[in-house]
């Protein structure tokens, strides 16, 4: 029982670190043709949760990864610790649950974490979220300085250039509407093709 769930889990958990260090090239043996011993139901469920977690993780960082918009590579990243400490906990709980690599996981998440600190993703997640709020409950103006703060800040988030333009254009002031765009034309990545082409356009007809 014991060989089989651990195949298992060093299986997966070297997937969560192909997700984050994609130019890692050596990854852990797995046994070929190995036995697989019958597990009792009861173990079967606790191999089938750690392998959801383990699917979870792998998909979140992924998306943490490849993903152009800061909101979703905050929250995709977040989702993907907190799953990790699940993970964690699991295994010690259950010792017949082994885990590989997970040094080199934290700190590949670690290193992600200080990427988007320097990115400011995290700032501009949360900036864009006090901004969406605030219009909510139309505080119309306060929502304004949040998204110019993150603005002034060369942020490279189209949510924030998106409602910042939307909202001036409602209030018929042409000139910061243009202003913001052309700040989103010169921060926002090309490579963020969806984003950029609707900004340029919207650009184009004034």
């Amino acid at each position: 029982m014991e060989a089989s769930t651990i195949l298992l889990i060093i299986a997966a958990a070297a997937a969560v670190w192909v997700w984050v260090k994609k130019s890692q090239k050596n990854s852990p043996q797995q046994i070929a043709n190995a036995p697989e011993p019958k597990l009792d139901q009861y173990h079967q469920a606790i191999s089938a949760s750690a392998q959801r977690l383990v699917e979870i993780i792998n998909e979140s960082l992924k998306i943490a990864n490849e993903s152009k918009n800061a909101d979703t590579k905050v929250s995709r990243l977040d989702v993907a610790k907190k799953r990790l400490e699940e993970l964690k906990k699991l295994s010690d709980e259950y010792p017949f649950i082994k885990l590989t690599q997970l040094a080199q996981v934290d700190q590949s998440i670690a290193e992600l974490e200080q990427e988007f600190l320097q990115a400011q993703y995290r700032e501009a997640a949360e900036g864009n979220m006090r901004g969406q709020e605030l219009e909510k409950e139309g505080n119309i103006d306060a929502a304004i300085l949040e998204y110019e703060r993150l603005l002034e800040e060369g942020v490279d988030t189209p949510f924030t250039y998106r409602r910042l333009a939307i909202i001036y254009s409602k209030r018929k002031e042409t000139d910061e509407e243009l202003r913001v765009l052309r700040a989103a034309i010169k921060n926002v990545p090309v490579q963020n093709s969806t984003h950029y082409k609707w900004f340029a356009e919207r650009l184009a007809k004034k």
